[in-house]
């Protein structure tokens, strides 16, 4: 990438939905795009100075998380997504009803499969194709069990918690913050 590439990047102003929670802190820059709902919470990074970032609608990204690329290498994160605090996306993709442990790392051109559950500190490599309703643990990360389908109500119920979440922090930051 060129710097003249670099900078077009830079300048691409990130395209946010007013239903978005970011926190007062978070870094979101570059061509970056935020779907209805979703959430960015403190300390969170979204780089797309080297290629595209897309975020679902209702998908959390929590505290200190990183989401970033490489040219050629976008990062899609579906909806309904659940990306825990401190976890790494770089250049993958996430299908819907995806959850990211604490920690966890997926790399580029990684492919996760909806319902999909990344345990913590996971290490997902480069190119790695994770069939729906896998629990993948380690690093490298295996997929160790076929999730059952009831772990669907499980991940919603995460889904939700942090919308509604985000909604309240939403009102928090736009208030007042004391009252005399």
């Amino acid at each position: 990438m060129t710097p003249d590439e670099l900078l077009h990047k830079l300048q691409t102003a990130p395209k946010i939905s007013p239903t978005v929670f970011v926190a007062p802190n978070a870094t979101i820059i570059g061509d970056v795009t935020l779907d209805s709902n979703s959430s960015v919470w403190f300390g969170a990074v979204l780089r797309g100075d080297s290629d595209s970032i897309r975020i679902g609608s209702k998908s959390n990204i929590q505290d200190n998380a990183v989401i970033h690329t490489d040219p050629g290498f976008p990062c899609i994160i579906g909806e309904n997504c659940v990306i825990g605090h401190s976890a790494i996306v770089h250049g993958a993709t996430l299908n819907h009803h995806v959850v990211v442990g604490m920690n966890a790392t997926i790399l580029n051109n990684a492919v996760v499969g909806e319902y999909s559950i990344i345990g913590a500190n996971a290490l997902i490599p480069q190119g790695m194709i994770i069939p729906p309703y896998s629990l993948v643990l380690g690093i490298p990360g295996k997929v160790v069990k076929t999730l059952e389908k009831s772990e669907e109500i499980r991940i919603q119920n995460n889904v939700d918690d942090y919308v509604l979440r985000a909604q309240t922090y939403r009102r928090y930051f736009s208030a007042p913050k004391f009252k005399e």
